[in-house]
């Protein structure tokens, strides 16, 4: 997997080799950031479930001032350690459940990316969801990564839809606040 544009363009990035943590597909990746491209400059980025660091790292790349990377792996840590490792840019890489975070964090975001694993049941997305929408700044976008087959979940109130998009299996929506 590597870097789609901007700054960093071309950077492979490392995965982890763990059935339970899965790369977003590069297709959906590009779609997303084509869907954003004139949002990342000067943003303060969330990368929620983080696993490889490729969406936080996607930011940075596009000009994101600061990146937060959070995931409870320990190995996943690892991974995003070594992709940041030539990048020289402002980021933090926390090793916390995104539960904790999510309730604990007073920081406000512009961008906020959510992959939580499939198997999540859409009750535990839809409390997330709606205390995530306390982390987002006016205008704000939040990135959901879901499997096509997911059950959907509810739109916290005070979001509303700016995009979906299927992409193989992959179902991204976008909400704005």
């Amino acid at each position: 997997m590597r870097i789609i544009a901007g700054k960093f363009k071309g950077l492979n990035i490392k995965t982890i080799n763990d059935p339970s943590t899965r790369p977003m597909m590069s297709r959906a990746r590009e779609g997303i950031f084509n869907s954003l491209q004139n949002d990342f400059n000067n943003s303060l980025v969330l990368d929620l479930f983080a696993g490889s660091g490729s969406l936080g790292i996607e930011a940075l790349s596009r000009g994101a001032s600061f990146v937060t990377f959070v995931d409870s792996s320990v190995d996943c840590k690892k991974i995003i350690d070594k992709n940041l490792s030539d990048i020289d840019q402002n980021f933090t890489v926390l090793v916390l459940s995104v539960h904790d975070y999510i309730t604990q964090s007073e920081k406000k975001f512009d961008i906020i990316f959510y992959d939580p694993p499939f198997s999540f049941l859409v009750n535990e997305i839809n409390s997330d969801l709606n205390t995530i929408q306390n982390l987002m700044r006016k205008n704000s976008k939040l990135i959901i990564h879901r499997h096509k087959s997911s059950v959907q979940f509810v739109y916290p109130e005070g979001l509303e839809l700016y995009k979906e998009k299927k992409y193989g299996q992959s179902n991204i929506t976008i909400l704005k606040k």
